[in-house]
């Protein structure tokens, strides 16, 4: 089991917040970016699990065409994809998805995948944070990283730019990309001293460390949700599972991901009615 996560807003450690559960009173648009292979479609795939068990009912956008093994798309007929990878398209459907939202009122979570390149097209282009501020979308920005200097290339480089200022940015270290024989309180302690960590933490974005799962391999050879694996359901391809694996991932579900979230706190997530999940000390 990984330390508890600690949300700060600063470089330096802070206690976590208390923040009251309220609804938000306008769509958020939740978009996940980072390098290929830093946990982003696990991330958001966990989140869409959970939420949904909440009470919520965000729509699922995938872009992601390069990623055909662990992809989003396992979660079920409500995810939706454009039918083209030609990025033009893919900008052009991205707009009309978050047009659709000011009259759905519902929110989207966004897989943009490793290449991300028609977000970053819509960002170049398209003046997007301001966009969504005068239809009144809520942005929640997610940036995925683990210890490599490479992974903070994205925030980095909107950053300069000042291309994609969102007011709800959080910065995620994935602890199952920390090595073995790196202790986690060490790795963030590397991370937040790395001088874009520094600047965005200063211009008020969060900082948040996400559980490994030791068994992640398991679920995603099985294209099962998480929720499934850990209920024993029938994976696709008729494989059994072991008892080790469907307990580790239970505890995951209801300790150590819900742990997270409730020091993330529900301004930084899609809407959930029945408020965040609690974290179970022992699951069964």
């Amino acid at each position: 089991m990984s330390e508890p996560m600690h949300v700060a807003a600063s470089a330096t450690e802070a206690p976590a917040k208390v923040v009251k559960i309220t609804a938000h009173s306008q769509p958020t648009l939740f978009v996940a970016i980072g390098r290929q292979r830093v946990g982003k479609t696990t991330f958001l795939k966990v989140l869409t699990e959970l939420t949904r068990q909440q009470g919520g009912r965000p729509e699922v956008w995938n872009t992601d065409s390069l990623n055909k093994s662990h992809t989003i798309s396992s979660l079920g007929d409500y995810v939706l994809e454009p039918d083209s990878t030609r990025t033009e398209k893919q900008v052009k459907w991205l707009e009309q998805r978050i047009e659709n939202l000011v009259q759905t009122r519902q929110d989207a979570i966004l897989d943009i995948g490793g290449g991300w390149t028609a977000m970053h097209e819509l960002i170049d282009k398209s003046h997007l944070v301001s966009a969504l501020s005068k239809i009144g979308v809520n942005l929640v920005t997610v940036f995925m990283i683990g210890i490599e200097k490479a992974d903070i290339d994205y925030l980095d480089e909107l950053q300069r730019n000042k291309r994609f200022a969102s007011k709800k940015t959080v910065i995620v270290l994935n602890e199952g990309l920390i090595p073995i024989g790196l202790d986690t309180a060490d790795a963030k302690k590397r991370v937040i001293m790395n001088p874009t960590i520094i600047r965005a933490l200063g211009e008020g974005a969060v900082f948040a460390v996400f559980p490994n799962l030791n068994g992640l391999k398991e679920v995603t050879d099985r294209e099962q949700t998480f929720i499934d694996f850990a209920g024993d359901a029938p994976s696709p391809d008729g494989l059994p599972t072991s008892v080790f694996d469907r307990l580790r991932v239970m505890h995951w579900l209801r300790c150590e991901v819900p742990a997270f979230l409730q020091e993330l706190g529900p301004e930084y997530l899609p809407r959930m009615p029945k408020g965040l999940p609690e974290v179970e000390l022992e699951a069964e």
